[in-house]
C-alpha cells in the first residue's frame, strides 16, 4: 500500500499463529463487506507461525492491495496486536482472531453508525458458531441497525459489558483514543490480555455506542484453552488482573464496583484451574501468593463470600477445596 494513499476509515487487525485452517475464511469475510478497498486496510501479523498461514495471506494479497503482512518472532497475541497498532492508519480499528469471521455486510453500517454518533467506541453483537462452520452469511443486519444506545464508557462497563464479553473483538475503536492515552495490550500476556486492554479503552471513552447489529462470528474452542493451560499462562492472567485492579481503584463509582467484581470473578477463574488441575496444583505456590496479593487490593465490600476465606487463609482454602473436589483433572 502506498504511503501517500489517503487515510482509510478502518484498520482491521488480525494476529496470526498456526491458523492456516481458518485464515482464508476470515479474510473472505472481511472482504465480503461492501466496502471499497480504499476505505479500509487489513493488517495481518504473523507471530512466528510454523504452518502455511502466512503464505495463504500473501496469496490473498496478490488480489487485494490493501493487505499488509507483518512478521515477528513468536511473542504472543498481545505483542502481535501491539505491532499492528503501531502500523495502523485507520480512523477506527477493529480486531479479529484468525479463526473467526465477520457477518456479511455488517462493517459498512457499523462504520456509518460510528460517524453519525461521533462515537469513540462502538460495540456490536457477536454470535457463537461451531468449530467447523464455514458460512459468514448475513444475519438480520437491518434489524440490528435500529437498536442503538449511547452512553459513556463508564456506563458501558456497568450496563453493557460482562465478564464473558471481556474480549477486544466485536468493537470499533477510534484509534486516536488508544494513541492519545498510550493504551496497549500487556506484553507477552496471552490470558485475559484483551480484557485488560478493553477495560482501559472504556474507562477513557466519553462516547460509547451499543448496537444489537450482528457483527462478529466467534468460533468457540474451549477444549483448546483448557488443554493448553499452564502455570505460566495463569500467572500472565494474574498480570492482567493486576492491571484492571489498578485502573479500577481510581475509577468512578459505579464502574469501580463493577470492575472490582470482575477482578474477583477472574481471581476465581484462576483459582479453579489451580485447585482442580493436578499439574498446576503441584506448582501452586506462586499463583496462590500472587492471587492473594491481588485480592488484598479489592475493597472488602466487593469480595464475594466465596473469596473471603481465601483472603484470610489462602493456602488452607486451596488445600481444603482440593480435598473436597469430587473431580480432579
Amino acid at each position: 500500500m502506498s504511503s501517500m494513499s489517503p487515510q482509510p476509515s478502518l484498520s482491521v487487525i488480525i494476529p496470526l499463529y498456526n491458523c492456516e485452517r481458518f485464515i482464508t475464511q476470515c479474510l473472505d469475510s472481511v472482504f465480503d463487506q461492501q466496502l471499497a478497498e480504499d476505505d479500509f486496510e487489513v493488517i495481518v501479523v504473523d507471530d512466528g507461525s510454523k504452518d502455511n498461514g502466512a503464505s495463504l495471506v500473501l496469496g490473498y494479497a496478490r488480489d487485494h492491495r490493501n493487505i499488509r503482512l507483518l512478521r515477528q518472532e513468536n511473542q504472543g497475541v498481545a505483542c502481535a496486536r501491539n505491532h499492528a497498532l503501531f502500523h495502523a492508519r485507520g480512523e477506527y480499528i477493529t480486531f479479529i482472531d484468525a479463526d473467526d469471521m465477520l457477518v456479511t455486510g455488517s462493517l459498512k453500517p457499523l462504520l456509518a453508525m460510528a460517524v453519525e454518533h461521533r462515537a469513540e467506541v462502538v460495540k456490536a453483537a457477536h454470535v457463537e458458531i461451531a468449530e467447523d462452520a464455514t458460512e459468514h452469511g448475513s444475519l438480520d443486519v437491518a434489524a440490528g441497525e435500529s437498536l442503538v444506545c449511547e452512553m459513556s464508557g463508564n456506563d458501558a462497563i456497568v450496563r453493557v459489558t460482562q465478564f464473558k464479553e471481556g474480549y477486544c473483538w466485536g468493537y470499533l475503536i477510534r484509534r486516536s483514543l488508544v494513541v492519545e492515552h498510550a493504551i496497549a495490550f500487556p506484553e507477552k500476556v496471552t490470558f485475559m490480555e484483551d480484557w485488560a486492554f478493553i477495560t482501559q479503552v472504556l474507562l477513557k471513552c466519553e462516547r460509547f455506542v451499543h448496537t444489537r447489529l450482528p457483527f462478529y462470528l466467534y468460533r468457540r474452542n474451549v477444549a483448546s484453552c483448557v488443554a493448553n493451560m499452564t502455570v505460566d499462562k495463569l500467572l500472565q492472567g494474574c498480570r492482567a488482573i493486576g492491571i484492571v485492579a489498578k485502573v479500577a481503584a481510581v475509577a468512578a463509582v459505579p464502574a469501580k464496583k463493577k470492575l472490582m467484581e470482575n477482578v474477583c470473578v477472574n481471581i476465581n477463574v484462576i483459582l479453579w484451574f489451580t485447585i482442580y488441575y493436578t499439574r498446576i496444583y503441584r506448582q501452586r505456590k506462586e499463583i496462590v501468593d500472587t492471587l492473594h496479593r491481588l485480592l488484598v487490593q479489592v475493597e472488602g465490600v466487593s469480595i464475594p463470600g466465596s473469596l473471603k476465606l481465601f483472603k484470610w487463609l489462602p493456602n488452607m482454602y486451596v488445600v481444603v477445596r482440593r480435598l473436597l473436589a469430587s473431580r480432579k483433572y
